[in-house]
């Protein structure tokens, strides 16, 4: 089992219909619990309101949880992420945020970075989910890289995914010195190619390390950018779900300024994002 108790942040925007349905396939997928956190008054209409939209999504309103509370989004969602031991909460999000929105933080990425558990983000949830059949996965060398790839294969396997891409972005010490001292553009493109080669052979090992086997896999080795060329390359290729570790430490403003790798991901987000975080 890849999730044992799913939450939804749910609420009565146009998008909620969707988010359900998505909600839906993947807790038959997985055979999960789902727990549904609503913010918002509790009241006749509210609660006829929430219950139609529950049954039009294929669940049983009398046998699926609902969480209502009032208070700060975020921190109360947390709460019941906790209270409830939810191990994946789901959310919606749109696919570019403004300057203003985006360094404020808005609920969904706000969640991103601060919820205990894994967390998949949804920017075009639809009525009608289909299976991930493209997985793109951020490769680190690292107890939270090997948990995000070992999690995001066993979700590949059920989803009998086509095609599961694992990406390793690199940078070349000393690569700015070298073209100091030759200004070769031979020599730094061997380079480059060297430390590619090295990275290519170091996920093969991890490959039959982690005994990654029973799909297709393929390797990626993107130089440049940390974050950037990875978000890039996801959102070129039209990747179904792109897989990543969660950050070691909680993100704060000074990483949305001088950018994480995840914060790149954050700003605009290339396809539905599930960020794995091992509580093991």
């Amino acid at each position: 089992m890849v999730f044992k108790k799913i939450g939804l942040a749910i609420t009565f925007s146009p998008t909620g219909r969707a988010l359900l349905k998505e909600v839906k396939r993947l807790s038959d997928l997985f055979q999960a619990e789902v727990v549904l956190i609503h913010i918002g008054e509790k009241n006749n209409e509210n609660e006829s309101r929430l219950h139609s939209l529950i049954e039009s999504a294929g669940f049983n309103k009398i046998t699926t949880k609902v969480e209502w509370e009032t208070g700060d989004i975020v921190q109360t969602i947390l709460t019941k992420v906790k209270e409830n031991s939810i191990d994946l909460l789901i959310a919606g999000a749109l696919e570019k945020e403004n300057f203003i929105t985006y360094y404020i933080g808005s609920v969904a990425r706000r969640l991103m970075r601060e919820a205990p558990c894994s967390t998949l983000i949804l920017t075009a949830p639809s009525e009608q989910p289909r299976s991930y059949q493209k997985f793109c996965v951020s490769v680190e060398y690292s107890g939270e890289g090997e948990a995000t790839l070992k999690l995001a294969h066993k979700l590949a396997t059920l989803e009998q995914a086509r095609e599961f891409i694992m990406i390793r972005e690199f940078q070349v010490p000393g690569l700015s010195m070298t073209i100091h001292e030759t200004g070769s553009i031979r020599d730094i493109e061997n380079t480059r190619k060297k430390w590619e080669r090295e990275e290519k052979e170091k996920m093969e090992i991890l490959i039959r390390e982690l005994n990654l086997t029973g799909i297709a896999l393929r390797t990626v080795c993107l130089y440049g950018k940390e974050g950037y060329e990875a978000n890039k390359y996801v959102e070129n290729i039209n990747a179904d779900i792109y897989c990543l570790p969660s950050p070691k430490k909680k993100l704060n403003f000074l990483d949305r300024l001088f950018q994480h790798d995840l914060e790149f991901t954050l700003k605009q987000i290339p396809c539905p994002v599930l960020i794995v975080r091992n509580n093991k």
